[in-house]
């Protein structure tokens, strides 16, 4: 009779097993797959821990204000550290050691920074002076137009070769339209040396430099290179940007020079351009005389 009752089990279980559908065995699968391991079971809740609302936390405040698909603006940088004038004052009168010192605590202030160029310029200390001039029109791009500064690196240029290729190098690269001004007085103005004029025509020419200066420095510049007569492009340019370097050229190109086998005549080089350098010549001169007569009424209507 056992024997009977349990075969009669069996049978039983066994017909529930092929009865039941494929479905219902398809989702108790899919039911074990997701079921929590232990470790997930045990875990506590985030409640259990006190975190109430911890899994849906708030992302942070700047990157919900900023609009989808833009980057969170960067925060403002913060104006640098400034020397008092009291301190200034005092470490001009100790000389450029104290005004390094300074200038190692106020890094990026120009008043320190130009002071100390200064400094080393007078204590004969060139190369140094130069890389805080640098070091200056790289914090403050306006210091270029300082006159105490434009005439040392000058005189800079006109020294020893290796502190003239510094000087050159800060007028090339370091100084804005300014730079390639000061390459164009060490290449014309006579108290500069070979070394220092050819050096700076050299410079002159490169790409980057030229992309620096004015327009009106790049017609002067052009037409000083010139050997024959001008273009009419570029007299064209000088009528409309050029300034008082190039009507320095023009002037040259419509003076009478000797002429003929026996050069007893007067002759205009460039005779065929004579109407087209004269016009330019009119126009450069009267921008001078425009700009002249604007600048003491300016003068005058200032507070």
């Amino acid at each position: 009779m056992a024997a009977l009752g349990l075969l009669a089990a069996t049978g039983i279980v066994c017909g529930a097993v092929a009865l039941r559908s494929p479905a219902a065995v398809t989702a108790l699968e899919r039911d074990a797959i997701a079921a929590p391991g232990p470790a997930t079971a045990t875990a506590p809740s985030s409640g259990a821990r006190g975190d109430k609302g911890a899994a849906s936390a708030p992302a942070p405040a700047a990157a919900a204000s900023a609009p989808a698909g833009e980057e969170p603006e960067p925060p403002a940088k913060a104006e640098p550290a400034r020397a008092q004038p009291a301190e200034i004052e005092k470490a001009q009168a100790a000389g450029s050691a104290a005004l390094g010192a300074l200038a190692q605590r106020y890094p990026d202030d120009p008043a320190v920074l130009r002071e100390l160029a200064l400094a080393q310029a007078r204590e004969k200390a060139s190369t140094a002076a130069l890389l805080t001039a640098k070091r200056l029109f790289e914090v403050a791009p306006e210091a270029t137009e300082n006159d105490e500064l434009k005439q040392f690196i000058l005189r800079a240029a006109n020294g020893t070769p290796d502190v003239a290729v510094t000087a050159l190098d800060l007028m090339a690269k370091h100084m804005g339209s300014r730079g390639p001004d000061l390459l164009y007085e060490v290449v014309t103005a006579p108290k500069f040396g070979d070394y220092p004029r050819d050096s700076a025509s050299k410079l002159l020419l490169e790409g980057s430099v030229r992309q620096l200066a004015s327009p009106a420095l790049v017609i002067a510049d052009d037409l000083r290179r010139l050997t024959e007569c001008p273009p009419k492009p570029l007299i064209a340019r000088a009528r409309e940007e050029g300034d008082l370097r190039a009507l320095h050229y023009i002037k040259q190109l419509l003076t009478p020079q000797r002429c003929g086998v026996f050069r007893t005549r007067k002759c205009i080089k460039c005779g065929g351009l004579h109407k087209d350098l004269r016009a330019a010549a009119s126009a450069i001169e009267k921008r001078k005389n425009d700009k002249a007569a604007a600048a003491p009424a300016a003068s005058s209507a200032a507070p």
